[in-house]
């Protein structure tokens, strides 16, 4: 799914979805029910006359989430195998953890950063006084990968206890 998502980067046209601060006009509303108050949050837009910054930006982070969700994919699969064996706490699995989860996070933290690059040249583009703009200078993130991330350093952390403790049995009777 990210080949056919960066390309359409490169077209004419870019479709982007911005932060978005503007009222809804109470017109809007045209039953018996009024609007007092109301705020659009998000603008999904195609927009031209955007540099190659901002494209690769987008390009990037797409690709670094692309190459994260497959690290960490086959960081799942080698351990349903090492289970499937039966030997689970091996060094390989643990290393593989442990890299699964450094890689989930740096390369989420990459993601976001080119990301929020991105937004903030696209929004500069639209936008050149930030002071009165519809579209802020405002970027989204997603926490959930990063504590995905540390989850799996501990059971990296619980895997090498475990290879540890059967070391230590593996002379037993």
């Amino acid at each position: 799914g990210a080949v056919p998502a960066i390309a359409a980067l490169f077209g004419d046209t870019l479709p982007v979805s911005l932060s978005a601060q503007y009222p809804v006009p109470a017109e809007s509303a045209t039953g018996t029910a009024s609007i007092v108050s109301g705020w659009f949050d998000r603008a999904d837009l195609e927009v031209v006359g955007i540099g190659l910054g901002p494209r690769l930006a987008l390009a990037g982070s797409i690709a670094a989430t692309a190459l994260t969700t497959a690290a960490v994919a086959a960081s799942v699969v080698a351990l349903c195998r090492a289970i499937l064996v039966g030997r689970p706490f091996v060094r390989s699995v643990t290393w593989l953890l442990a890299t699964a989860s450094i890689t989930l996070v740096a390369g989420n933290l990459i993601g976001a950063a080119l990301d929020t690059v991105a937004m903030f040249s696209i929004a500069g583009a639209l936008n050149p006084d930030p002071m009165d703009a519809v579209f802020p200078f405002a970027s989204e993130y997603d926490f959930a990968p990063l504590l995905i991330g540390l989850v799996l350093g501990v059971v990296a952390t619980a895997f090498q206890l475990g290879q540890k403790m059967q070391r230590d049995t593996d002379g037993l009777v």
